[in-house]
């Protein structure tokens, strides 16, 4: 059994119902393939970084499942129907490599730039001298 994530955008304009249809029936692909759904990560509403069929906005969400090899391919066939989504994404992955995951860990502290050390200075200014 392999661990795969696939990440869902949706169209943002619709109603809530409409969505949550939209996700059961993506979780019915997995179920119907052999998947076995281990969490489901909700990013809601988020604004695309290009307008897919006019949309600029999706509803942003990341299954992760188990299954064997076999079963994202006709996931992602039955996907390809789906008027709703906009785009869709499988990947295999391991555990620490899950997108979802990996937003949870905190942000990493930026580094700060060290200031030239003391020998540093006084060769550029040496070099400056002798001209």
């Amino acid at each position: 059994m392999n661990k795969y994530e696939l990440g869902v955008v949706i169209r943002a304009d619709l109603e809530e119902d409409a969505y949550r249809a939209e996700m059961e029936r993506v979780k019915g692909f997995i179920d119907r393939f052999g998947g076995t759904i281990e969490k489901i990560d909700d990013w809601g509403r988020r604004k695309l970084a290009y307008p897919i069929k006019k949309f600029t906005e999706g509803m942003y969400t990341f299954i992760t499942y188990t299954s064997e090899g076999g079963t994202p391919k006709e996931v992602e066939a039955r996907l390809r129907l789906q008027e709703n989504l906009l785009r869709f994404l499988t990947t295999r992955v391991d555990e620490k490599e899950s997108l979802a995951a990996k937003s949870a860990e905190t942000p990493i502290e930026p580094t700060v730039a060290e200031e030239p050390s003391e020998a540093s200075n006084s060769e550029a200014s040496g070099s400056e001298a002798s001209n």
